[in-house]
C-alpha cells in the first residue's frame, strides 16, 4: 500500500460557497473512509485556503477519481490540486 497527499487550493469564501455541497463532498469522503481508502482529510485554517486528504492505496488513481467525483472540484470550490506520494517513515504504513 502506498500513501498520497491530495491537497485542495481553495476558491475565495470558499467556507461559505461550500454549504449547498457539503453534505455530498461528506458523503464521499466517508465512503473513502469506510472502505480504508482515505485516512484522515480537512482544510487548514486561518486562513482556510488549502485543503489536505491523506490516502493509503494501491495506486494514484483511486485518489484522481476521488477527485473527479468530489463537489467541490465539480463546481469550481476547488482553484487546483495536486497529488503527491508520500513516503512514510514513522507511524502507520
Amino acid at each position: 500500500m502506498n500513501h498520497y497527499l491530495l491537497t485542495y487550493e481553495v476558491a475565495e469564501d470558499y467556507v461559505e460557497k461550500r454549504i449547498p455541497f457539503r453534505k455530498a463532498h461528506l458523503s464521499l469522503a466517508e465512503n473513502y473512509f469506510r472502505k480504508g481508502l482515505l485516512i484522515m482529510g480537512g482544510a487548514l485554517a486561518h486562513p482556510a485556503d488549502t485543503a489536505v486528504l491523506v490516502f493509503r492505496c494501491e495506486e494514484v488513481k483511486t485518489v484522481e477519481d476521488f477527485v473527479k467525483q468530489d463537489p467541490y472540484w465539480q463546481n469550481g470550490l476547488v482553484k487546483s490540486w495536486k497529488i503527491r506520494e508520500w513516503t512514510v517513515v514513522v507511524g502507520v504504513n
